[in-house]
């Protein structure tokens, strides 16, 4: 193969996965009467904040009782955040009692605490999707 035609391979590929990239879709971000729970929390040791949030987001994936999703960010402020997608209110509410009574959620929670320097800012803003 002559490098002229190698050049042409190299760029018919790229062009190729550009266009499969492009086309991805993304999936919808919730269904009708589910509900999203959006944490605000400023951090004041934020890298050990969402290290924490990772972590408790990763074990609630093994261990809730109650299956729902979650997944660590920031907010444009650099405030802590956590998005949260339950099936139903009733769901969201099921989760936070296995949370309050489950001793490895608590510890996690406790340590981030301690990274964020206090829970009195932690906040949340409830969704329901119509």
């Amino acid at each position: 193969m002559s490098i002229k035609n190698l050049i042409g391979f190299v760029i018919v590929l790229a062009s190729t996965t550009a266009w499969a990239d492009h086309h991805k879709s993304v999936a919808e971000a919730a269904q009708s009467g589910q509900v999203i729970a959006i944490y605000h929390w400023p951090c004041a040791d934020l890298e050990m904040g969402l290290e924490l949030l990772t972590e408790m987001n990763e074990y609630e994936r093994r261990s809730s009782p109650v299956p729902y999703s979650a997944v660590a960010a920031t907010h444009d402020d650099g405030a802590l955040a956590s998005v949260d997608v339950h099936v139903s209110a009733a769901s969201f509410t099921e989760a936070a009692v296995w949370q309050d009574s489950d001793a490895e959620w608590q510890r996690i929670f406790a340590e981030m605490v301690i990274a964020c320097g206090s829970a009195e800012d932690l906040s949340v803003k409830l969704l329901t999707i119509k």
